[in-house]
């Protein structure tokens, strides 16, 4: 007989869950304790801290019976609502070059990395060719590969990359390797004056962002926002 009741007890709750809405939707009540496993050791999260990996909530109603009837029905709903991240490094921050003759010369790759679990949208800005105090320019093109051995035979000019549309980085991880081409001139040509004997910079940025940021994450640090109650979320 008990053996039965369990087994009724368990359809019950799968038919009742079948029926439910978003477990968000319900009310929210007190915040509980949360463990993370740690190179094979749980480690417990610092509740109600927005510096905190993952917090959890108690929701819906409190249930209970008390009578005879053959079979209780408990809802069960449960509901995560995961943030992206981003994982990302660069080997370098750019190039130091030293240039004794004229020619057109290419620099050996730097590394990136982005993963993520979700697209990752890029934007940059600043990029031009490099330039001397007075203005004065360094054809400069940039290119990417898939491999630190393979120099691109597709480059994009330094003053056109911050117009050109760069699609996002897709879902899931990737690594590519960017190189740099300049054409020091021996001869004015193409618009450009003879390289002059000089110091030439540019600096730029490159931004890796989100494309699902959630409502109750913070976008200026990634943290929880403050006094969080988590709104419904169904994404």
């Amino acid at each position: 007989m008990r053996k039965s009741l369990i087994a009724l007890l368990v359809v019950g709750l799968m038919m009742s869950m079948m029926g439910l809405a978003w477990a968000s939707e319900l009310p929210l009540l007190q915040e509980t304790q949360v463990w993370r496993l740690d190179d094979g050791e749980w480690v417990a999260e610092p509740k109600g801290d927005v510096t905190a990996n993952a917090r959890f909530w108690h929701q819906g109603t409190q249930q209970s019976g008390y009578c005879n009837k053959q079979t209780w029905t408990v809802d069960v709903a449960t509901h995560a609502s995961i943030a992206q991240w981003i994982k990302w490094s660069a080997d370098a921050q750019g190039w130091n070059i030293k240039v004794r003759k004229p020619g057109i010369y290419v620099a050996g790759p730097i590394k990136g990395y982005v993963k993520s679990n979700a697209d990752v949208a890029i934007t940059v800005s600043g990029f031009d060719d490099l330039k001397n105090a007075s203005g004065e320019a360094i054809e400069t093109f940039y290119g990417y590969s898939l491999s630190e051995n393979t120099i691109p035979t597709f480059w994009l000019k330094a003053t056109e990359i911050n117009r050109y549309d760069i699609p996002d980085i897709p879902y899931c991880e990737h690594t590519a390797y960017f190189w740099i081409k300049i054409n020091v001139r021996e001869d004015a040509s193409g618009g450009y004056i003879k390289t002059r004997a000089c110091e030439y910079q540019n600096d730029a940025t490159v931004s890796l962002s989100v494309t699902m940021l959630k409502p109750w994450i913070n976008p200026g640090d990634g943290f929880f926002k403050e006094d969080l109650i988590p709104p419904t979320d169904t994404q």
